[in-house]
């Protein structure tokens, strides 16, 4: 085989030799203007008709390269970028192409202007227009919320959706309601369904919240049902670390779970662990703020002197069968006139 361009012997390309085809041939292009989305709300930047969490720089190199057009048969090997702002609206791009073709190698360079153009990502338009499919409700059971913990609890959500939202931008919170009165709470509107799912399962467990779900059919789409869903999480009367009264008997409430409590009685020290269903039965005598830590003076293995809290005389207390003491103060929690060891 011969060229039949320039007469050399050897592998030709459609006729002639790899370096007559490769003359002056370019197997990229690009436009002189590429235009660049920006959302006006969320500052994100959309790229092949995705949007990304860039800075402006990073998005007008992904934004030249994809305004790249490659010869049929061609593949890009490596890009090299450099960026200039021209101003707040025009950055020119210049691009380092190497292609191959053919099992050929070749660079090429390749420069255009990136311009910056405002418009509105679909998250941000569902956001702006109250765009959700399921309420999060959260509430307590026969209690106001105390201080800061609805706050802690709607930071929580927060956190998750925004943890989920990293991953999908579909994710999100659409509006949060704050709902006033003695029997006050949250309304969380999020984007979707299963998140929904996803972060009420997260309060459960992390609560031992009650949960309800119940849905509401908004309309049909292509023959099908379309539903909104509510979740209700009801926070129990109890925290960790409060004092309640069940079934005539006083106990420590430890662990909470999604399906049961561990709670400790305050004269025996015996632990056990209790269905969340038969915990609703449990009235809180006494929260975790009001204990106390009280000096103690003496000990034996049957009972502990200690300095009383607010009288500053000395009281003997009867130490439950497993009760240790650890340091030179305990935990005490008074009811009714009456002083009870609390375990560490």
């Amino acid at each position: 085989m011969f060229c039949v361009k320039c007469g050399k012997e050897g592998e030709t390309i459609d006729s002639v030799c790899p370096e007559c085809f490769m003359e002056n041939k370019r197997f990229t292009t690009i436009p002189d203007h590429v235009n660049l989305f920006q959302c006006v709300h969320c500052s994100d930047f959309q790229i092949n008709n995705k949007w990304h969490d860039y800075n402006v720089e990073n998005a007008a190199q992904e934004a030249a390269i994809s305004g790249i057009c490659l010869m049929k048969g061609a593949e890009i090997d490596n890009i090299l970028t450099s960026v200039v702002a021209r101003d707040n609206a025009n950055y020119r791009v210049h691009l380092d192409v190497t292609v191959t073709y053919r099992g050929f190698t070749t660079d090429e360079e390749l420069d255009t202007i990136v311009r910056l153009k405002t418009n509105v990502c679909g998250k941000c338009s569902k956001i702006a227009g109250n765009y959700y499919e399921a309420t999060l409700q959260i509430r307590t059971r026969d209690r106001k919320f105390d201080k800061n913990e609805l706050e802690e609890v709607v930071d929580r959500v927060s956190k998750m959706v925004k943890d989920a939202g990293a991953e999908n931008r579909e994710m999100f919170i659409s509006k949060i309601t704050m709902i006033p009165g003695a029997n006050g709470g949250a309304d969380i509107n999020l984007s979707s369904q299963a998140l929904g799912k996803t972060v009420t399962h997260d309060l459960a467990d992390m609560y031992g919240a009650e949960v309800k779900e119940t849905a509401k059919l908004l309309t049909q789409k292509d023959g099908h049902d379309v539903f909104r869903l509510t979740f209700l999480v009801r926070l129990p009367a109890y925290r960790y670390g409060d004092v309640v009264m069940f079934r005539k008997k006083m106990y420590l409430v430890g662990a909470i779970r999604t399906t049961n409590t561990k709670i400790t009685e305050l004269k025996s020290s015996e632990s056990f662990t209790v269905g969340n269903s038969d915990m609703t039965e449990a009235r809180v005598i006494g929260k975790r703020e009001e204990m106390v830590e009280a000096i103690v003076l003496t000990e034996t293995d049957r009972e502990v002197q200690i300095m009383h809290p607010t009288t500053f005389k000395p009281v003997e207390l009867r130490k439950p069968q497993r009760y240790k003491t650890k340091g030179d103060t305990v935990k005490v929690f008074q009811h009714e006139e009456e002083l009870y060891l609390l375990p560490k």
